[in-house]
């Protein structure tokens, strides 16, 4: 049982519920700030995962190649059609949301390279420690992220549980195939993925993330192809 992912997925609505019910309590300045904080945590995470990456090359082909894709699909747009029509569907707001900011939530909880990393490593090993960790993190963060966005982040956990289950089934039936290797470039891949969020975050560079995401699907291929070719 993916206990791991539900808690995940919980400690996000939770989260939300929280950070909702406070952004009238907590001061402008501090919910102006908050976000910024959290873009530079986002950055320094993001750098201490790159660096655990076995081989760089089938990263950067698969950020390359997955965004190209991504792009040409029009990813993003897709994505801030469907949330702001599940946010109204939902009756959580709408109109008056940030989009972009609020894709960058979506991303952070739905895509991340560590949360894909941790229900990859509870589907093969059934250990769900790692995501309870990320729980404790994804809990904080859509606090703050709701004390910004209101009540409509609420509405993430139900994508983001079907896409960690899926995640969770996949490392179920690869668990022969999956390596150490192929899983440390997931988690550089990601960490590029964490870093643009956390430069979106900090507005320094508005990152198209949701275009990256087809990243996570081809580096661990890719990594095996290169090791292949390599050895």
């Amino acid at each position: 049982m993916p206990i791991g992912v539900l808690t995940n997925c919980a400690s996000v609505l939770a989260g939300g519920v929280i950070g909702s019910a406070l952004g009238h309590i907590l001061p402008a300045s501090l919910k102006e700030h908050l976000p910024t904080m959290f873009g530079l945590c986002s950055i320094a995470i993001g750098i201490n995962s790159i660096i655990k990456a076995s081989a760089m090359t089938p990263v950067v082909l698969a950020l390359l190649v997955g965004f190209t894709i991504g792009h040409l699909l029009h990813l993003e747009q897709w994505t801030s059609r469907f949330f702001h029509k599940l946010v109204k569907a939902m009756h959580l707001g709408g109109d008056g949301i940030d989009m972009e900011f609020y894709i960058t939530a979506v991303a952070l909880f739905c895509c991340s390279g560590f949360g894909w990393y941790s229900t990859l490593t509870e589907g093969i090993a059934g250990d769900p420690s790692l995501l309870f960790s990320k729980a404790v993190l994804d809990g904080f963060t859509a606090l703050i992220f709701a004390s910004t966005l209101g009540k409509s982040i609420c509405a993430i956990p139900l994508p983001q549980c079907v896409i960690l289950l899926c995640v969770f089934g996949a490392g179920r039936l690869l668990a022969g195939v999956l390596t150490p290797t192929m899983f440390a470039d997931l988690s550089a891949c990601g960490g590029v993925l964490t870093m643009a969020a956390g430069f979106r975050v900090s507005k320094i560079k508005p990152v198209p993330l949701v275009d990256l995401m087809p990243a996570l699907l081809l580096v661990m291929p890719f990594s095996l192809l290169w090791t292949m070719l390599m050895g």
